[in-house]
């Protein structure tokens, strides 16, 4: 295990991590992350949410602040009120010539796609993909069937295979996307794409510089390929059970399930070996 101080700064990953898979948040956790958060120490969720998609969970966490959405392409300030605009820390959105070209490609694929800029979620047309994740996220997006004509560069993509016969269209689509862009899975069915410099690890470097808290002093809980960067980067990185094998071989430890209360089990220990 690497050299480490006492842990400032506790970093979280959302859908696979802090919710289960049918997208509860089970007591026993919420309770532990609301006292590592007493204890004063910083939390802050990484997801490849949007900031209107972080909202409720924050609020339920009693952590309402920071946050880092889109797979690290918006470092934010969620405010209570979900009718303020989110507040802006630092961002990387994509060239907009690039976004419509992944744009184009995946439509001409079937697969689904979703254009998120800032608060904003537009779709070029409903299809059950997009309505699930409309439903599991409470965000109605904007149908806009007109998205190759959008002025304003997105941060994030969403591609989705809603069906499994897809899966192959969704690889092809990741091994063509422009050298400027970047495609990061979140689950094997979600693609992510980002600009090329975009992982939550450059995220948190550059929050902890202005927080004035160094990578040694973070702790970094996740499960998925777009948590990889963020696992190496902090003092220690904790595995989900259910991540796959190359996330957990990238972790100094493997802590339980998120449906078996991974991320409470994982406070514990860290209280218990004195990382908080």
């Amino acid at each position: 295990m690497r050299k480490i101080r006492r842990a400032r700064l506790l970093v979280i990953d959302v859908d696979g991590t802090l919710l289960t898979d049918d997208y509860r948040l089970m007591a026993a956790t919420r309770t532990a992350v609301q006292q590592v958060s007493a204890q004063g120490v910083q939390v802050v969720l990484a997801s490849a949410r949007s900031a209107r998609a972080l909202h409720s969970i924050m609020g339920v966490l009693g952590i309402m602040g920071l946050a880092i959405c889109y797979t690290g392409a918006l470092t934010c300030r969620i405010r209570t009120d979900p009718h303020m605009p989110t507040e802006v820390m630092m961002e990387q959105r994509m060239n907009l010539s690039s976004a419509k070209d992944v744009l184009n490609n995946a439509l001409e694929r079937g697969i689904s796609i979703g254009w998120y800029s800032g608060d904003d979620w537009y779709i070029p047309r409903w299809d059950m993909a997009l309505r699930r994740e409309s439903m599991l996220t409470g965000v109605p997006p904007m149908v806009e069937p007109d998205l190759a004509y959008v002025t304003e560069a997105p941060h994030k993509l969403l591609a989705i295979a809603g069906d499994p016969v897809l899966l192959p269209e969704l690889s092809l689509l990741v091994s063509t996307l422009p050298a400027d862009c970047r495609g990061q899975f979140s689950l094997a069915h979600y693609l992510e794409i980002t600009h090329q410099g975009v992982d939550k690890a450059t995220a948190l470097l550059a929050l902890g510089q202005q927080l004035g808290i160094t990578p040694a002093e973070m702790v970094a809980v996740g499960d998925g390929e777009n948590d990889l960067a963020m696992l190496r980067l902090v003092g220690l990185g904790i595995a989900m059970g259910n991540a796959p094998p190359s996330v957990q071989a990238a972790a100094d430890w493997v802590t339980d399930t998120n449906n078996r209360d991974g991320v409470a089990i994982a406070i514990e220990r860290l209280q218990a070996t004195g990382w908080l």
